[in-house]
């Protein structure tokens, strides 16, 4: 069976067991809030608090600082919080009484596990941008139109980044926590506290080589800078986007039938 045909059975799969996939987001949202008197809520505003803090830090430490760089990091840094999570590799391990234990298309912890992430981004946007219409901040609804296109396209890269991360982490266990140790490092070199033109040099090179900056510029392209997106963002992220995707499902479906013995 082909990638395009095992794909199209993996859709069939998952949309049979949509009962499932709900489920194990309402877990995975219940579970990581446990005994908290607010739940969901801190999915958006642990986010929030940090960019608040980050906001006050940077503002008196940048040489120049940004008009309204509270925008600027609150575009950026979902982004960045939400690819970093889909790389830590630990959506396999994590449910592997589920894998070993039911017979349900393995795929699904995957995409659960990204979904939960992926929500409480969405509710994060909407609460940006209706922050930045109550401080009177401009809004072009035109490039916002965008918001959505982008936000598909950071699932399906984030998507692609978990089933291959999280495959080889079921082998390899010493990736999860390379990966783990590794995304605390990405925020520094992607243009999340300083814009993308500052970078020179070596970290200008490294800036321009990392997959998370072309998703961040789109956003804040939306955002801060209140313009449509420069179209070779979105065609990078776009082509970033299908390629770990295929790569990622093509490396997961090669390996599934072996998490049991190793589980």
């Amino acid at each position: 069976m082909n990638l395009f045909s095992r794909l199209a059975k993996s859709f069939r799969d998952v949309r049979d067991n949509k009962v499932v996939l709900m489920a194990m987001i309402r877990r995975n949202t219940a579970g990581r809030y446990k005994s908290s008197y607010v739940g969901f809520i801190w999915h958006l505003l642990l986010p929030v608090l940090m960019i608040v803090v980050l906001t006050i830090t940077f503002t008196y430490i940048r040489p120049r600082p940004l008009e309204d760089f509270w925008i600027y990091l609150a575009a950026g840094m979902f982004p960045v919080t939400f690819i970093s999570s889909s790389l830590r590799g630990r959506a396999v391990l994590s449910n592997a009484k589920y894998l070993t234990k039911m017979k349900i298309p393995r795929e699904i912890v995957v995409i659960a596990s990204v979904l939960t992430d992926f929500l409480g981004v969405v509710f994060a946007y909407m609460f940006i941008i209706i922050v930045i219409l109550l401080s009177g901040q401009y809004v072009n609804w035109f490039a916002a139109l965008m918001l959505p296109v982008e936000l598909f396209l950071m699932l399906v890269f984030s998507l692609g980044c978990s089933f291959l991360v999280s495959t080889v982490t079921v082998f390899v266990k010493d990736v999860g926590y390379f990966m783990s140790v590794a995304m605390r490092l990405v925020i520094w070199i992607t243009p999340t506290f300083f814009l993308a033109s500052e970078a020179k040099g070596l970290l200008g090179t490294i800036v321009w080589y990392n997959p998370f900056t072309y998703y961040v510029e789109v956003f804040h392209d939306i955002l801060y800078y209140g313009i449509v997106p420069h179209a070779e963002y979105v065609i990078i992220s776009a082509v970033l986007s299908v390629v770990f995707f295929l790569v990622g499902t093509a490396v997961f479906f090669r390996y599934e039938n072996k998490f049991p013995e190793v589980l």
